[in-house]
């Protein structure tokens, strides 16, 4: 090899050995447990109107199979109640509450505009387990969805520099009684950390190690996503992802990391 080329082919195997290391060892690490988001959605985004989702995890009944019912907080006389069994309702599929650390915490809305286009919107926060958040794409997967092109796409946001958000358009088939109906989704996301964000999930990993090593503390991570239908041959739909995440952006972030995003510009 080059001695152009082993250099930097050294100092990535160096970082990996030193982020491997960090994740795998948990002594001497406290848990920071301040995160950089808040954990919940406003009831209203601009033009676009949200409501809170509700799951039954009740496998008895709206539960088999893992075919958890939802419902919508605004029409529910009591927004922790199953209207259909009785049973609790928890702010997560009954999959997820199950695989994923007892304490991650997450939240989902879905929101509409008045001529009816709905965003599904979602928070997941990890709890001390580097493992409570993971790339999108595998979930992406599991739901039988095809991960048909990635990309970054900016988003302008006054007063600080461009957000990137990571794009993924999916496509599907759905088996019905009237024969397969094909759908098209979009689903973007980005990564919030105590003090940083980023949209690329190899990046988190190293900044969740660093603080580790360096710091000697394991920070909360999220990651907040929407998502959406799309028509095949149609780009519109990142119209919808850029004025959404403008405008909610602010809303789901702490004081705090406000203050620090928006003191850089």
């Amino acid at each position: 090899m080059e001695k152009s080329l082993l250099r930097p082919f050294l100092t990535v195997v160096i970082l990996m050995g030193i982020t491997l290391y960090a994740l795998t060892s948990a002594v001497g690490v406290e848990l920071n447990k301040i995160p950089g988001v808040v954990m919940n959605f406003p009831e209203q985004v601009g033009i676009w109107v949200g409501n809170e989702l509700r799951f039954c995890h009740n496998p008895d009944a709206c539960a088999k199979d893992y075919r958890d019912a939802s419902f919508y907080i605004r029409d529910l006389d009591f927004p922790d109640i199953c209207p259909n069994c009785g049973e609790g309702l928890y702010k997560c599929a009954r999959a997820e509450k199950e695989q994923l650390p007892s304490d991650t915490e997450f939240v989902k809305s879905a929101f509409t505009n008045s001529v009816g286009t709905r965003l599904h919107t979602s928070i997941v926060l990890s709890g001390s387990a580097r493992d409570s958040i993971h790339r999108p794409q595998r979930c992406l997967k599991g739901q039988g969805n095809t991960l048909e092109q990635e990309y970054t796409l900016d988003v302008p946001i006054a007063g600080r520099k461009a957000l990137d958000v990571r794009v993924i358009k999916t496509s599907r088939i759905f088996r019905t009684a009237d024969g397969e109906v094909p759908y098209y989704g979009f689903y973007a996301y980005w990564f919030v950390g105590k003090k940083r964000e980023t949209s690329s999930h190899y990046e988190r990993m190293f900044w969740l190690a660093w603080d580790r090593v360096v710091n000697s503390e394991a920070n909360r991570w999220a990651y907040i996503a929407v998502s959406g239908q799309r028509e095949p041959d149609s780009d519109d739909y990142e119209e919808h992802i850029i004025s959404f995440v403008q405008q909610v952006y602010p809303k789901v972030l702490t004081d705090a990391f406000n203050e620090r995003v928006f003191a850089k510009r």
